[in-house]
């Protein structure tokens, strides 16, 4: 196993399905079969919450996804922070080729993506409830 830091970065313009990114986290992301990922961090887009950019931050077996942006909020001179998932991963004997399949497989797939935010809003979304309002 390489001992060489790399990083990674992953871009994708589809929302995460909630169902099938929770399970990569669980299952394979952070549990060293696609090499030992020390930090990602980005922004990222659920199906499920399809109106909020959240922050991805992980540091070893530490992950949170949490709200940063609603987009009904931004004023006429704000920008999208992200409109899909734009992430990075650093870490070491990384298989960038299946980290990124196991990314593309949680993003929406042709038809969902068609089938538009009514049917999103009924995908399995086992991530913790977010506060969206304003303190």
């Amino acid at each position: 196993q390489s001992c060489v830091v790399e990083a990674i970065r992953y871009e994708q313009y589809r929302p995460f399905h909630p169902g099938r990114l929770h399970h990569a986290l669980n299952t394979c992301l952070f549990h060293g079969h696609r090499g030992h990922i020390l930090r990602s961090a980005g922004f990222a887009r659920l199906a499920s919450r399809p109106h909020i950019t959240a922050q991805w931050d992980q540091v070893g077996r530490i992950f949170t996804l949490s709200p940063l942006a609603l987009d009904d909020s931004l004023g006429a001179e704000d920008e999208l922070l992200a409109f899909g998932q734009d992430l990075a991963f650093i870490g070491t004997g990384l298989d960038e080729v299946r980290l990124r399949q196991i990314l593309d497989d949680a993003a929406l797939s042709d038809a969902e993506l068609a089938a538009g935010p009514m049917v999103w809003a009924n995908f399995p979304d086992e991530f913790p409830a977010w506060s969206t309002t304003a303190t």
